[in-house]
């Protein structure tokens, strides 16, 4: 098993022993909770069987009880495996939330089939009742094994034992039995009420064991664990998913969603996202999966045309050979299939009766207020002609809704954002790429405009004015204009893209010159670091004191690496610094050079020669040169006396350190430090930023090194950056192909460069802290998943 996060490694040994110990006391228990999980959902599914009356529902259950019996040694025997596995995976310390377990993204969710969704909503479900039933007992053993940790708070996203990693172990000890998809997730819903409640027994008795071992709970709370269990109602079992379909089909529920779509949305702003007066049954995952798709019915297709090529499908699958028997299946199997199509169909066709009418009826209400933004919403969705027009309409709304919301926006910005609503409602209604295309010019439009607006900390920063006065320039035709396709969109980001463009000339040309310098520096960097793993392989390299090594692996090799890229390698310049090394390395060996002291007397005017020459092509600073100057004359001195006068006290020898690159420090030249305004932070330890100095309103909370993603600041991310006894916001606008060195560029072009080394202390102090990590539109979009997410949990999939 790993040991516990580098980061947050227990303050003592025994506090680390404890820490494993416990992990390996909660996986053995798995043995035991499998049991009682595998004994609940027998009586569970049984239950079921019980209660339906369609023969082939009853007979998948019966099949799944019996391979669940089948397999139930199995699963007892790989649910301790995998909780170990999990335990010790990738998901400890990673920020996590309710639906981590079953989490999915916008740009996702069309590759993913109603099969992978079903899946996600019932791991939902299951962590869900587990946080319900566990969230008392869970938040004590939070403080318990967070002080195992060493952390300082509480950090439910680090501990291992936590709900959500026993439900991904759960679905992958399942999965190793390699039963049918179906089967499952029959086990898994059948398993999500016992769950809760054997989890809860367990943490009550770890938190008690750990007491007894005399672990005291971090005091201080960075987040409760059993909050985030509030976030849905309460639930206890999942009834099945059905295996003929998906239970998101147009279909059982197809007359609420098109009766409602008339519904009007209410414009209170103070509205929760999501509850402005709309059925939630219209939005669910598999119903906005098959909008991306386009598997929901367009516009102008005709329902019952469709249905019956439905019908027409599943009689002719049902119809078709029997594979294991080899003839054609009796027409009774197609009984079940053929009458829900049917029934299907006649449904559709009073639906859409019933939608016509209430069509007519609300367009008289419509156009005493068309002109308000709810006068709009209620025309569009008035016209909407089927479900995919509906829905399309809905994702509009929400999104917009959460991007307005968004506290890392500023106001104007969000009434900016509100404004286009209209607009891009009616484009929905034509244009589905805008959904699909993440380089649609919608999208673009939203993404830049909301983007570049995060350069700005409040409405009274400077440039602001200017760049909300183009916003509303450009943009206001929009709210009036038709919108027949993406061209209007289009035509109005190049009208900003150009405003911007003449803006940030300026700021590109001292970016791109800052690039230049830093490009040229990492080349050299690298270069000499090989040149430094040279340097150290050489034969008298072990015996020649330290400060002469170190001298000829960081400076020199950067002497060496200059003339090569600027000369060429075999240049007389790279020849004549290259050749200084072994003089030099002759020169400070203890045996050779006093052996002949008038070889060295010849030897030394050349070398301080060359030595100052070279440093010189790097502007390597004067004191440092000096420094090391007067050392090398030490040793030299030493080489000059008898073998019986007293030596001077030299700096021992040892092996060569090679710190070029190793460490993520590169050396900077002092006229590359200026042209890139590069921030060099002292040896010391850090002062950290003043409490008092608070970042703007929407500012990421943050600690340390997690303001990054995978241990990487994504490109073009606002951050925030302690300089001159403010806060300064900046963008990370450029990092260097081998990740050693960073540049930061305001929107007045001011830029501030940085090495690997530099950034990590700076996030870690808090001087450096993230304003926005994914791009608003994107994380608006995944909250649109996360409603319809919620929805299917809360059952309406």
């Amino acid at each position: 098993m790993s040991t516990a996060p580098a980061h947050a490694s227990p303050s003592a040994g025994r506090h680390q022993a404890l820490y494993h110990n416990t992990l390996q006391e909660a996986a053995r228990a798995g043995q035991a909770l499998m049991g009682v999980l595998v004994h609940a959902a027998s009586q569970v599914l049984q239950a079921q069987q019980a209660d339906v009356h369609d023969a082939q529902e009853g007979a998948a259950l019966s099949s799944a009880t019996s391979q669940l019996r089948q397999h139930a040694a199995q699963l007892c025997a790989l649910y301790p495996q995998a909780l170990l596995h999990a335990f010790a995976g990738p998901q400890g310390g990673k920020k996590s939330h309710l639906l981590s377990v079953a989490e999915v993204h916008f740009d996702h969710l069309e590759s993913m089939d109603p099969e992978q969704l079903q899946t996600r909503i019932t791991l939902a479900r299951i962590q869900q009742a587990a946080l319900h039933s566990a969230q008392a007992s869970l938040y004590e053993l939070d403080t318990l094994m967070c002080s195992l940790l060493g952390l300082g708070t509480v950090r439910p996203d680090h501990n291992p034992l936590r709900p959500e990693i026993y439900v991904n172990a759960l679905k992958d000890a399942v999965e190793q039995t390699q039963v049918s998809a179906g089967v499952a997730l029959l086990w898994l819903g059948a398993m999500s009420a016992a769950l809760g409640p054997q989890l809860h027994a367990q943490y009550l008795a770890l938190n008690a064991s750990l007491r007894q071992q005399g672990v005291a709970g971090v005091a201080g709370v960075a987040g409760v664990a059993g909050v985030a269990g509030a976030a849905y109602a309460p639930q206890t079992a999942l009834a099945p998913a059905p295996d003929s379909a998906s239970a998101d089909d147009v279909g059982g529920d197809l007359e609420a969603v098109l009766l409602t779509m008339a519904a009007p949305l209410s414009d209170d702003s103070g509205a929760a996202p999501g509850a402005q007066g709309r059925d939630a049954k219209l939005l669910t995952l598999d119903k906005l999966r098959q909008l991306l798709t386009g598997e929901l019915l367009a516009p102008s297709a005709r329902p019952l045309d469709a249905y019956a090529a439905q019908f027409a499908r599943q009689f002719e699958a049902a119809a078709a050979a029997d594979p294991a028997a080899g003839r054609p299946l009796h027409f009774d199997a197609t009984v079940p299939a053929a009458l829900e199509a049917l029934t299907e169909m006649q449904q559709v066709e009073q639906v859409m009766h019933s939608l016509e009418q209430r069509r007519s009826q609300g367009f008289a209400s419509a156009d005493v207020q068309a002109q308000s933004l709810e006068g709009q919403r209620l025309a569009l969705r008035q016209s909407a002609r089927g479900v995919a027009q509906a829905l399309s309409l809905e994702v509009v709304t929400l999104m917009v809704d959460n991007m307005a919301r968004d506290p890392r926006l500023l106001a104007p910005v969000c009434a900016v954002i509100r404004s286009l609503e209209p607009a891009l409602l009616r484009l929905a209604l034509v244009d589905p790429r805008f959904f699909i295309d993440k380089q649609h010019p919608a999208r673009l439009l939203l993404h830049e405009l909301t983007h570049r607006s995060l350069a700005f900390e409040s409405s009274s920063s400077s440039g602001f004015d200017n760049f909300l006065g183009d916003l509303q320039g450009v943009l206001m035709p929009l709210l009036q204009a038709p919108i027949e396709d993406a061209d209007i969109f289009e035509r109005k980001l190049q009208a900003l893209r150009l405003h911007w463009s003449r803006e940030t000339q300026a700021t590109e040309r001292a970016r791109a010159a800052a690039v230049e310098v830093l490009q040229h520096a990492e080349a050299r960097n690298l270069l000499a670091e090989d040149i430094a793993h040279q340097i150290a392989a050489h034969p008298d390299a072990a015996k020649v004191p330290t400060a002469v090594m170190d001298f000829l692996c960081g400076p020199w090799a950067q002497v060496v690496a200059q003339a090569r890229i600027k000369q060429g390698a075999g240049s007389p310049a790279a020849e004549q610094f290259e050749a200084l090394t072994p003089a030099l390395l002759w020169s400070a060996h203890p045996d050779l050079a006093s052996a002949s002291p008038a070889k060295l007397t010849r030897l030394v005017p050349r070398l301080l020669a060359t030595l100052r020459e070279g440093l010189e092509t790097i502007h390597y600073p004067a004191t440092r040169t000096s420094v090391f100057l007067e050392t090398l004359m030490a040793i030299h001195q030493q080489a000059f006396r008898p073998a019986t006068a007293p030596a001077p006290a030299l700096a021992a020898t040892a092996p060569a350190r090679v710190p070029v690159l190793v460490d993520d420090d590169p050396w900077i030249a002092p006229e590359e430090a200026l042209a890139s305004n590069f921030v060099a932070l002292p040896e010391g330890p850090e002062a950290a930023a003043p409490q008092h100095a608070l970042a703007p309103a929407g500012l990421l909370p943050v600690s340390g090194l997690e303001a990054v993603v995978d241990g990487e600041l994504a490109l073009g991310a606002w951050v925030e950056m302690w300089a001159n006894d403010q806060w300064q916001r900046t963008q990370l606008t450029w990092a260097s192909p081998h990740g050693t060195l960073f540049l930061f560029t305001s929107v007045f072009g001011t830029t501030q460069s940085m090495t690997r080394r530099s950034r990590d202390k700076l996030l870690a102090s808090g001087h450096l802290r993230l304003v926005s990590g994914q791009a608003v539109d994107e994380g608006a979009l995944d909250a649109v998943v996360q409603t319809a997410m919620r929805n299917s949990v809360d059952g309406l999939s």
